[in-house]
């Protein structure tokens, strides 16, 4: 490699960003064969490919390549170009690929195509400097060009095919003893991953005492155990994940930590941190993945002390920076979902403060604007949570802010116009608490559309969307029938249904598409009710009661499984009051103790579960019980008035006809009313109170 800092530079279109993540890992996880080594070593070359330059991230959204890009060209032995329409489009892959022909002389640039065609008019998939032939300055001549790719395409070479492709004429080694020495070796371990994952775990056991306990070897096989660890906890979870399997991984975890436990910050080195890194922070996202939020909070511990220890050593590094920041936010990530608030607000903080440092450092870096917006969207999650509804609504729209504009400069980057509609969501959400519906469904519709553009087939699409896409449908559901379009959001609530069952046939076990399918069960049920189906009403209800449950299993210690239980419990007295008595007493301890009861979901559970309680009782024939129970609960919750979600509100006016509080009652709804809202239950509460324009009077309540 010589002086060189990388041994290769990947130039690629946003569009293709999951190609270049793909490139990236697999080259430096790469190792040539042990039969080229001493070759290799006797010609002065590595036997690695790593480290490998992919920060698209970076690219300036000025007139030119900025510093860092062109510092990293020309401290790159190689360059490879994933090529497809996106890439032979972009005028930064295509001035990458001249600067470095500038800097290195032609034969050092390798191609891989990805997707689209040769030749093939908006299908063309090779930028300009590939099609034809460079000068001495590295500017294209008329004189047409042959570029040699391969071809990652299923339909071509295939992934491993044209990894290996290029791996050969980095290594200038023969392709054909490559790929024969590659089969053999990956059959080897095709056999432990899938038939004995538990001896994997004991063999890194091994490794990790045979590491810290042989001098000469310790540098060897902490590589190669922390190599194993990459795959085990990245590409062995992703296979693992959509059949449900990632509980085999749970023994490995255990292996993992207890290597890590046996590592002294202090000896380790800035690219043994970084691994140690990262290897921490993709054991905790399967754990988080796993719903077991205790082990995720301990592996992100150690990564914030890791990275933290490695930004010390060179404080104004912005790669260290960023690398402290993810694992900054993601212990805040698991204190929001254990429902620590306070512990999610410093760390989300603290995390914005990174950010900011970043911009600061580079402020057209595409990459740190998205981290100020991914920051800004976390503490406007913590508002919401908090009930401050209005206070969060201006920090999403800084967070969509941010991303539009990256959107409109990458067009094509499916992770920037993802993030723009994750943003979209929150916003919406706030909207949809606030009363806003139309802004809601404005939002949702427009976040649904960036999926439609990217994915429309739906079976085709990558289960992240999928999570993202039925959350989208449910909400656009909730807002619809808000605005009294029962009809419109039942279409929407069919097509969550629909994901639904994609969702579970990938993975039946994971607590996110439990959580999805369950609330979309609850939307099924009522709006069956709705149509007076009081037999799928009672079954819809009865299924997401089943679910939830399930999901408290797996995740107790998250507030939202909590949450969705007593969703669950609200719905089953709702659809079937008479046979719910178990439920009814569940449900009341889930309320009993109020000093609980703060942030605005807490609220809104209290209130749909004090009215579900008390609507049992007066049906049960205790008019008194009914009577009293909802007038606790609306005294409770009329003080708090200020951090009441729209829905919540609708609730309270419900409460306070229960509690024969007519005026009350009949103020919140005219409330509600004028502000837009036209939800099934308000009209008919509003039936029910009389007419205040006609002053067609209420004689008494329930």
């Amino acid at each position: 490699m010589g002086d060189k800092k990388y041994r290769a530079f990947i130039s690629y279109s946003h569009a293709d960003e999951q190609w270049g993540a793909w490139l990236q890992r697999s080259l430096e996880r790469f190792r040539a064969p042990r039969e080229f080594a001493a070759r290799l070593t006797e010609a002065g070359k590595p036997l690695r490919l790593a480290p490998v330059f992919r920060d698209r991230e970076d690219l300036p959204v000025a007139g030119s390549l900025n510093d860092a890009i062109r510092q990293a060209l020309a401290d790159s032995e190689f360059q490879i170009v994933l090529c497809s329409p996106g890439a032979a489009k972009s005028r930064w892959v295509n001035e990458e690929i001249k600067l470095f022909n500038r800097l290195h002389g032609p034969g050092r640039t390798f191609a891989i195509i990805v997707a689209g065609e040769p030749g093939d008019g908006d299908r063309e998939c090779f930028p300009p400097a590939l099609r034809f032939r460079l000068d001495a300055n590295g500017d294209p001549t008329s004189e047409p060009a042959e570029p040699l790719a391969a071809d990652a395409r299923e339909e071509g070479d295939g992934k491993r095919l044209a990894l290996l492709k290029t791996a050969a004429g980095m290594l200038g080694v023969g392709l054909d003893d490559l790929v024969r020495r590659d089969a053999r070796a990956r059959a080897r371990r095709t056999r432990v991953a899938v038939g004995i994952t538990s001896a994997i775990a004991a063999s890194m056991t091994f490794a990790a005492v045979f590491a810290f306990s042989q001098k000469n070897e310790a540098q060897r096989a902490r590589g190669e155990a922390e190599d194993l660890i990459e795959f085990m906890l990245s590409d062995l979870a992703d296979r693992l994940e959509p059949v449900g399997s990632l509980s085999i991984l749970e023994e490995v975890g255990g292996k993992v930590r207890a290597y890590y436990d046996n590592q002294d910050l202090a000896s380790l080195d800035a690219a043994a941190l970084s691994r140690r890194a990262r290897g921490l922070m993709q054991l905790g996202n399967v754990d988080q993945r796993r719903g077991d939020l205790e082990a995720a909070l301990k592996a992100f511990q150690s990564a914030f002390k890791t990275t933290e220890e490695n930004l010390r050593r060179a404080p104004n590094d912005p790669n260290r920076i960023f690398d402290h920041a993810q694992s900054v936010f993601y212990v805040g990530d698991v204190a929001f979902a254990q429902g620590d608030d306070d512990a999610a607000s410093t760390s989300f903080s603290a995390y914005l403060n990174l950010a900011n440092r970043l911009v600061a450092i580079d402020a057209d870096n595409a990459k740190w604007r998205l981290e100020v917006s991914y920051a800004t969207s976390a503490l406007g999650a913590l508002e919401y949570r908090r009930g401050s509804f209005a206070a969060s609504r201006p920090l999403f729209a800084k967070s969509i802010e941010v991303r539009r504009r990256l959107a409109e400069r990458e067009p094509e980057s499916r992770k920037v116009s993802f993030a723009l509609a994750y943003a979209l969501s929150w916003l919406a959400y706030a909207e949809i608490a606030l009363g806003d519906y139309a802004g809601a469904i404005s939002h949702l519709e427009e976040q649904l559309a960036i999926y439609d553009r990217f994915d429309r087939d739906l079976s085709a699409v990558d289960y992240d969307s999928l999570e993202k896409r039925i959350t989208a449908e449910r909400r656009l559901s909730q807002s619809l029938l808000s605005t009294g379009d029962v009809a419109t959001a039942r279409q929407a609530t069919g097509r969550a249904a629909s994901i639904g069952d994609l969702l579970l046939a990938r993975e039946p076990q994971n607590v996110n598409s439990l959580t999805n399918v369950m609330l979309v069960d609850l939307q099924l049920s009522y709006l069956s009710g709705l149509e007076r189906d009081t037999k799928n009403e009672t079954e819809w209800a009865r299924r997401a009661l089943t679910l939830a449950r399930a999901i408290q299993g797996r995740a107790a210690t998250q507030t939202f499984s909590r949450l969705n239980l007593g969703a669950a419990l609200v719905r089953i007295l709702d659809a079937d009051p008479v046979n719910s008595t178990a439920e009814a007493q569940e449900l009341r301890e889930m309320i009993a103790d109020r000093s609980k009861l703060t942030g605005g979901d807490d609220l809104d559970f209290f209130a749909r579960a004090s009215l579900a309680l008390a609507r049992k009782e007066r049906l049960s024939g205790d008019k008194n019980a009914a009577r009293a129970e909802a007038r606790s609960a609306a005294a409770f919750l009329q003080p708090k008035s200020a951090v009441l979600s729209a829905g919540t509100t609708q609730k309270l006016a419900e409460l306070q006809e229960e509690a024969g509080n007519l005026t009350e009652a009949q103020r919140a709804a005219e409330d509600l009313y004028r502000r837009g809202v036209r939800h099934p239950e308000l009209t008919a509460l509003r039936g029910r109170l009389g007419d205040p324009e006609s002053g067609a009077p209420r004689i008494s309540p329930p």
